[in-house]
């Protein structure tokens, strides 16, 4: 095995684990994201114990082998197999890529000067020939305060993470505060603009030129659009702050289902587009909160009627369970990448950023959907294929269990 099919490490550090010096780096790391660093804080998350364990058994030891560790340094995660000597209170760390190949960079350690290079070969020498018999005794008190040292490491760790996630927590209860303020105070002027725009467009049908009506159509459009993200933005805090309030009331579902459909098909008709209900029964009673359940119909259908070609069908499909409603929105639309299909209950995680016909969307209204849903105890899916439309799907229990 050659050195030009391999990549590693060699470092120095003290006996706390701390990297003093960067001796060999085949991953052109930056040295000041090594040096003066624990390697336990350039483990990859999750794997601190594992580098901590590696340490203490270098040091009780003397010597550990192909030891497998995953480091995460400037972005790159490096999933190493370490080889560690303790010699005189410092501890030298290969890192290889491939197992059992250690010994091809050892010999950047024998450079440092003799001594430590002696008993470096002597290490290697007793690991290969007997390990077992030349096994050092180690002290059960040397051992233990080893253990200690490494638990107080542990546990200030925990306190520190602790602080941050803390801190974490305010920075982001201010963000969603800045956030519904920001909104709130936009949305009524946006409402207004959108008002009188809409006014104007009714009013100088007659007397403007068809390029003055279309600047309307364009201040309409686009304020209609700044106000939807508004309202998504007003929704996406409110529920982010875990301050979603549900108003359960037991209603026929159909019948809500049936006047959000109505409203929507005003809107499909200027694609001809038409949206059929179809139901197992004409009544079906539901806890739910009523003005929520809305919002969810009408995102849904929205973005239905928006990546769904003109002249095509939407149906919605209600069907009753033992315990559960399931609800299905089946378009013949565009379709959603296979390697969107995960991103797209994400706050801004779009599939596409236009609909069939130039509309917009703001990518925050599906998210908004996802916690409604899972609000009520329910579950949403989606299945979909490129230039065949998509389904999703939502079950919701009957009753809400308090």
């Amino acid at each position: 095995m050659s050195t030009d099919q391999l990549k590693g490490l060699v470092l120095q550090c003290d006996e706390t684990g701390l990297v003093t010096r960067l001796i060999r780096n085949d991953f052109n790391l930056p040295s000041n994201k090594i040096e003066s660093i624990s390697l336990s804080t350039l483990s990859a998350k999750g794997t601190t114990p594992m580098t901590l364990d590696f340490i203490l058994q270098t040091k009780t030891q003397g010597m550990v082998m192909d030891y497998p560790l995953t480091l995460a340094i400037d972005n790159k995660r490096l999933n190493l197999n370490f080889t560690g000597f303790y010699i005189e209170k410092t501890i030298w760390i290969v890192g290889a890529s491939k197992a059992s190949a250690s010994q091809i960079f050892i010999n950047e350690l024998q450079l440092i000067n003799n001594e430590q290079a002696n008993q470096i070969r002597q290490l290697v020498k007793l690991s290969v020939t007997d390990k077992t018999k030349k096994k050092r005794e180690i002290p059960d008190s040397f051992i233990f305060d080893e253990l200690s040292q490494l638990n107080n490491d542990l546990v200030n760790l925990q306190r520190e993470l602790t602080k941050k996630n803390a801190e974490l927590a305010r920075l982001n209860e201010l963000k969603n505060q800045f956030l519904g303020m920001a909104a709130h105070d936009i949305r009524n002027p946006l409402g207004v603009i959108m008002t009188y725009a809409d006014f104007l467009l009714d009013e100088t049908k007659e007397t403007l030129s068809e390029e003055h009506q279309n600047f309307l159509k364009i201040i309409f459009s686009s304020t209609e659009f700044l106000l939807s993200l508004i309202e998504d933005l007003l929704d996406i805090t409110q529920i982010e702050s875990g301050k979603l309030t549900l108003n359960l009331m037991h209603i026929n579902i159909v019948d809500m289902a049936q006047k959000n459909i109505d409203l929507n098909n005003s809107l499909a008709s200027k694609k001809n587009i038409k949206i059929y209900l179809n139901t197992s029964s004409s009544n079906i009673y539901m806890d739910i909160d009523p003005q929520k359940m809305e919002q969810v119909f009408n995102n849904l259908l929205t973005n239905s009627v928006k990546f769904s070609h003109p002249n095509s069908d939407i149906h919605v499909n209600i069907t009753e369970k033992n315990d559960t409603v399931l609800f299905e929105f089946i378009d013949r639309g565009v379709g959603i990448p296979l390697d969107m299909i995960d991103k797209i209950f994400t706050p801004f995680g779009k599939a596409t950023s236009e609909g069939t016909q130039g509309e917009k969307t703001t990518g925050l209204g599906l998210s908004i959907v996802k916690k409604i849903i899972e609000g009520h105890g329910g579950t949403i899916e989606v299945k979909s294929s490129m230039g065949n439309g998509s389904i999703f799907y939502v079950e919701i229990p009957k009753l809400q269990v308090e």
